[in-house]
Formats: C-alpha cells, structure tokens, sequence
C-alpha cells in the first residue's frame, strides 16, 4: 500500500510539472494566428494557376463556365474549380509553426522542395494570393506565402485538390462516339487495308442470373461481331473481340489544338475507323505523330465535323491499326481442283501443257470397255500371256 501511494505521488509531481512548464495554449495560439489573405473573396478571382515543377494548368473563369488556355480553351470541370474555390475561407485563419528556413525542407516547404504554387488573380490580372503548398496532414495543410520566411498550417487539406495537369481538370476525357451497344459496323481503312466488322448477332435476353438472396437478375447476352471481307476466310474471333472492346470507349489523353490543320495529316489519315449505327455515322481519324521525333509516341486524333484536336497515346492507337492479317488464320476457299487431275497444276485441263498425264482406263465388261474376253482366253483372268516370238535364225 506505501508502494502505490508513492507512485501516485510521483506521478502528481509530474502533471504539476508539465502543467507549469508548458505555456497557456490560448495564449499561445492566439499571439501566433494570422490572417494569410484578408478579404479574399472567392467570387472575385478570374484566373487559378497551379503549378507543381514542370507541370502548370490554368483555370480561367469564362461567364459561368471556366476553360482551360493551356488546352486552347477546352472546357474546365466547374464541380473541380469550385472545390478549390470552397477552400478559401479557410485561409481567413492560419497558425505560424516555424520561422526557422532550416527547418522549412521538413515541411517541402523549402525554395528547392517539390511544394506545389496556388496562385489566385482578379479580373484585372492582379495577384490577389501566392502560395506555396507543401505537406498535408488528415484535415490541414503547411503552407508559405511566397517571399516570406515563415511557414504555417491552415485547416485545410489543400494538396488533394491542387492538381496541376491540364488533364486533372477536363470536363470529359472520352470523345462523342455513338455508343458500342448501338454501332452495327465498322470500317477500319489502316495502311492500304480495308476491313469491315459487322454485329452478326448478342443483346437478346440471356437465362438470368440470381442475387444473394435469390432475386433473379436481367442478363443479356453480349455482342458477336464478325468481319465481312475476305469472304469465306478463317478468321480469329478472339482477336476480333478483342479488336470490337478496344474500340468501345475512346478516351484522349490531351487537347492539342482547337481544330485541324495540315500538319496534323488527317488527309489522308494514317488511320480511319467508321462507326455506324441505325441513324447515324461518325468517323475517327488518326494522324500525325504529336513530336515527329517520336513516331511511336502519341499521335493527333479527332472526329469528323467535330472541334478540338486530341493526343492519343500509343497504348491505344497501336491496338487500333489492324490490317487483314491479324484476323485471317487460313484463306478462303477457292474453286475445286478440275476432275481426274490427280496430279500436276491444280485446274488445269487435260491435255494443257504442265497438266498431269490422262490415263486412259478401260474396265472390260463396263461401258467404254473392251469386250469381255471367254473364259481361258487371252486376257481372261488367270490366263497365261502368249509366249513372246523367239529370235529369227539365219543358217
């Protein structure tokens, strides 16, 4: 019993201790919480730049829409702009944590980190707010305001939304194509080929399937495609399958000019895919390489009638540019060899020069034979041949 009442003791020496050394932690907030950027007003900013090394994407408010310059004004997802917007209060209140430049490349904070820069600006072209954004905890974010040697924590997990790729804020990354479940064909034109898929059946009702508890569940059985030309051909339908989903969806990786020109190669393309439904057609095209150093890199790609030429990437044009042999495992059929040619060039005649040799076989006792010879009789069955003349002897 004297043991425990020491350790308790101890312990209540320890809690005086800490409570008296460790300083007021109201006091202490408040004497080190600013205000980064008074007023800033979320409804006010006209421009959002993001920056993160060599990556940069602009966000420009354009009415009530925001496009994006660096894509030639392709359109911006708002939903995306206007997360970023929402975090801005939130900067009114930020807690200094360091004033020590060594100590700043803890944070990524330091002039040579990896930090990301948010820099916000009016209608005017004037910087309304600069930062740099560096680690991100659960719910807040260490941040310096640039030129400053001072860094702070504001409530606000900022890393998570400050993308800086053009991509990270397209309103939509798969082109207009009519969807798959609707095409009835497809031409692809790749390299002098030509090649047509045709949906040959799939989309009528399947057996249902059952949920875990027991609910039937509507399936419909999937597309079959084949292709229509060579006809009579072997062909993979695996491959042809596999040809068809590839297609299904078409996604653009980049946006490389508002619209066509020479130098994009669309005429003629180095690939041409038709798509085809009940009521309506829409052609892809494939052109030149982005960075002709680069002619396995990503190519310019765009829909006929459409804006905006895009950058696909390698991984899905090369699946795209198919020719005949890819799909054809054996040829088709061709015409019958000619009757009783046996051997030589198949179908030539009798008789033509480099056909093989007619045999002339006559069957005694058929039609076209020779007569039936008497039983015993020279070239009866069983008979024995007529003994050859001998030698002429001249005394």
């Amino acid at each position: 019993m004297k043991n425990l009442n020491i350790i308790l003791a101890a312990l209540l020496c320890v809690q005086v201790v800490v409570f008296l050394v460790r300083p007021a932690r109201t006091t202490g907030q408040s004497a080190k919480s600013v205000e980064l950027y008074p007023g800033l007003d979320a409804a006010a900013i006209s421009s959002i730049e993001i920056s993160s090394g060599a990556e940069k994407v602009t966000l420009a408010r354009k009415d009530k829409d925001w496009v994006i310059p660096e894509s030639h004004g392709y359109a911006a997802d708002t939903s995306r702009v206007e997360e970023i917007l929402a975090l801005l209060p939130q900067l009114a209140r930020a807690e200094v944590v360091s004033t020590k430049p060594e100590m700043f490349a803890s944070y990524d904070l330091a002039d040579n980190s990896s930090f990301t820069r948010l820099r916000l600006l009016d209608k005017d072209g004037k910087v309304s707010a600069d930062l740099m954004v560096g680690k991100s905890l659960v719910r807040s974010s260490f941040v310096r305001r640039s030129g400053e040697q001072k860094i702070y924590r504001v409530d606000a997990a900022l890393s998570g939304k400050l993308m800086s790729r053009p991509r990270d804020f397209f309103t939509e990354t798969r082109l207009p194509l009519p969807e798959s479940t609707a095409r009835t064909t497809m031409v692809v034109e790749h390299g002098g080929d030509t090649l047509e898929f045709k949906k040959v059946g799939g989309g009528e009702p399947a057996p249902p399937q059952f949920d875990h508890m027991g609910n039937p569940v509507p399936i419909v059985k999937p597309d079959r495609w084949a292709i229509t030309a060579p006809e009579g051909a072997t062909v993979d339908a695996t491959a042809v399958n596999d040809y068809v989903t590839g297609l299904a969806n078409v996604y653009f990786e980049d946006v490389i000019a508002a619209g066509p020109s020479t130098a994009h190669q669309f005429d003629p393309p180095f690939l041409r895919v038709r798509f085809r439904t009940e009521k309506e057609e829409a052609t892809l095209l494939v052109g030149a390489p982005v960075d002709p150093a680069k002619p396995d890199g990503a190519r310019a790609m765009m829909i006929v009638g459409k804006p905006w030429v895009y950058g696909v990437e390698s991984y899905s044009w090369k699946r795209w540019a198919k020719r005949s042999s890819d799909f054809i495992t054996g040829p088709a059929e061709g015409p019958s060899p000619v009757d009783g040619v046996p051997d030589g060039l198949p179908g030539l005649a009798p008789g033509t020069p480099g056909a093989a040799p007619t045999l002339d076989l006559k069957v005694p006792g058929m039609p076209g034979g020779g007569p039936t010879p008497a039983p015993g009789g020279p070239g009866a069955p069983g008979a024995n041949p007529a003994p050859a003349p001998g030698p002429t002897i001249i005394p």
